[in-house]
């Protein structure tokens, strides 16, 4: 076994470049709001925007501080490209589901370029082309199949066997003009817009219970909100958990961020192969560093940490030249059997809401999330949606 070594502070490189936010608990006093939402990470502040700025009056409450969990945790990806998922999304559901996903996620990177240029947020925003490669022949012919899949639904799709890697691959799908960025900063951003604009923002306000109707009661461990509509933006729903509970499960994934001696990929890169690496760099203190991850596995009671942040510095140090390990991070993402996102209302409860499920590329769905419930609460048909929606729970 070999020898321990420094895996850098256990925080991400996200939340240690920037600053903490200090926002009130909510206050015992009446809280009246047409939409409250649950939840402080990116679908939760970028929905509260957007309803805020359609005339709704919008209170987010979160049991931390925001941006501080889920979205505080992750690699910072913003791509229409999920591992390999059209060829199947094709076979599974039918070209107009692929089409919907295809479409939520490469709009989504989009609007998060414009949002960030409109409220002046310098978020380290740079457009950058991803991969998904594999070291193994036999994995080559399903990449082929997916750039085709893809290319069919009019994505920037590819096959290359050359990458900026310091290392060869047998084979990669390319999507061009995908985008990476410093998640807290955009979101804090925003979050400082949106409390301009008259939204609230509740942190160490723990949702406990709600009680649907037409006017919506949530309870809090601090005290209570009254809404017209409310919208679940956490990593899980707190409320009727159980009837998620056949159709999800919870992946752990592991980061590492690296100083390098040599080139830092522009690339963003994912392998289809076990274990899973993912592998970008990004701006730090004048320079570079990489982010590279991977590890991951189905949580369960019981497991090692210190082994797969070990397992991860031994593979980054094979395969780049590594001066100093800076951070260490670990991410949980809710994983649908069927691949798809959960965004929408509930059946019984139309004016409950909920988006989760991103299968770790929440951050481009998101902003689709937030902007497909906005429209839902303003009354504004949703067709593309539809594959998204909580019905086909019953099925």
């Amino acid at each position: 076994m070999m020898s321990k070594h420094s895996i850098g502070e256990d925080t991400s490189l996200w939340i240690d470049t920037t600053s903490d936010t200090n926002y009130p608990k909510l206050p015992k006093t009446s809280n009246n709001y047409d939409v409250a939402i649950v939840g402080g990470g990116i679908t939760g502040i970028l929905a509260a925007w957007f309803l805020q700025k359609a005339g709704l009056s919008t209170a987010i409450v979160e049991k931390d501080r925001i941006i501080a969990n889920t979205t505080g945790n992750t690699t910072a990806k913003l791509t229409s490209q999920h591992y390999l998922i059209y060829d199947y999304l094709i076979h599974k559901f039918g070209k107009t589901t692929a089409l919907a996903f295809a479409n939520a996620n490469q709009t989504a990177i989009d609007d998060i370029e414009n949002l960030s240029k409109d409220l002046s947020i310098d978020c380290d925003f740079s457009r950058r082309d991803a991969y998904v490669y594999s070291n193994e022949e036999d994995k080559v012919d399903d990449i082929k199949k997916e750039v085709e899949s893809a290319k069919s639904l009019g994505l920037p799709a590819s096959f290359e066997t050359q990458t900026d890697l310091p290392f060869e691959v047998k084979g990669a799908i390319k999507f061009t003009n995908q985008a990476q960025f410093h998640p807290r900063k955009f979101l804090l951003g925003v979050a400082d817009q949106l409390v301009s604009a008259g939204g609230k923002i509740f942190e160490q306000t723990e949702a406990v219970a709600i009680q649907p109707g037409d006017s919506i009661t949530l309870e809090t461990k601090n005290g209570k909100v009254t809404a017209k509509y409310l919208v679940e933006a956490t990593k899980y729903p707190f409320w009727q958990p159980n009837i998620f509970a056949d159709a999800t499960w919870t992946k752990l994934s592991y980061a590492l961020g690296v100083i390098i001696d040599g080139h830092y990929p522009q690339g963003m890169y994912i392998t289809t192969d076990d274990p899973i690496r993912s592998i970008r760099s990004h701006p730090y203190k004048n320079d570079q560093i990489l982010i590279f991850g991977g590890e991951s596995h189905k949580m369960t009671k019981d497991y090692d940490k210190d082994e797969h942040y070990q397992n991860l510095l031994m593979d980054v140090n094979q395969k780049f030249k590594v001066k100093k390990a800076v951070y260490h991070w670990i991410a949980g993402d809710n994983m649908t059997y069927d691949r798809l996102p959960y965004i929408g209302a509930y059946p019984k409860h139309p004016n409950i809401y909920v988006a989760f499920g991103f299968r770790a590329w929440g951050l481009a769905w998101a902003m689709a999330a937030a902007q497909i419930i906005t429209s839902q609460i303003l009354g504004e048909s949703t067709p593309d949606a539809q594959p998204f929606g909580l019905q086909r729970l019953s099925k």
